[in-house]
């Protein structure tokens, strides 16, 4: 294999690795969009349900200070028959006294109450809001399961594909170079390799040897000492 060939081989390798990154990333992605619209779902729902509680503990808190309003009721109802039946003025004055008390303590509850209501006429109106919050998230997840699920039967079709052209790619490598391009994927993938800056490392950045930068000036490919990279020239540069 010509030196210029080699060079060719691995720039082509270099851009399929490339290839097969993007489509694996996009394959990671469409899950991950998924799983971010099941918790928005799962938020909406979440949003109902503090909703519905608020509108039940506030109903619930209306329904107690409802019964102490009937209680205080038939307790003053029971004083006022009391007043009525006193034998002395002392006694009289008393329960006067508490009737007043009651019917004051009544006022508050009966006032409580109104407010009690009128918060579960305001609050009511969020639970729909949020079941159609809901809808909307779950016809949006729906969709994009729909359509991760295509995106997924394509790009592991793309992704069998350019594995293939690798595999078959990787036979024109000469054997050294072969088993150093392996060594350098199997750890880095296709950040193993890298295209020369002009006399940096197009990976790391760092600056070359005169004699690496010699070689690749020749069509050669060498290995980053800084890195570990293989390098080679753009095509631009690479020897007729």
């Amino acid at each position: 294999m010509t030196v210029a060939l080699a060079t060719g081989t691995l720039r082509t390798l270099h851009r399929m690795h490339r290839q097969l990154e993007d489509l694996r990333g996009r394959l990671a992605a469409g899950p991950r969009r998924v799983n971010a619209l099941k918790a928005a779902v799962q938020e909406a729902e979440s949003r109902r349900d503090a909703a519905k509680e608020a509108v039940m503990q506030t109903r619930l808190a209306a329904d107690r200070k409802q019964l102490q309003l009937k209680t205080a009721e038939a307790k003053l109802a029971d004083l006022e028959a009391k007043l009525n039946a006193c034998k002395s003025n002392k006694e009289y004055q008393l329960f006067r006294d508490q009737i007043a008390a009651d019917r004051m303590a009544g006022k508050v509850l009966e006032d409580e109450i109104l407010e009690s209501l009128e918060r579960i006429d305001g609050l009511k109106p969020a639970v729909p809001a949020a079941e159609e919050a809901i809808a909307a998230a779950r016809r949006k997840l729906a969709d994009e399961e729909t359509r991760v699920a295509a995106e997924v039967t394509e790009l592991e079709a793309e992704v069998a594909r350019i594995s293939g052209d690798v595999q078959a790619t990787e036979q024109d490598l000469a054997e050294d170079l072969r088993e150093k391009y392996q060594r350098a994927v199997r750890h880095k993938g296709a950040d193993g390799m890298a295209v020369a800056d002009g006399r940096d490392c197009g990976g790391c950045h760092q600056q070359i040897t005169s004699n690496q930068l010699s070689e690749l000036l020749g069509g050669r490919i060498v290995t980053c000492r800084s890195c570990g990279r293989l390098l080679y020239t753009p095509e631009s540069a690479t020897p007729a």
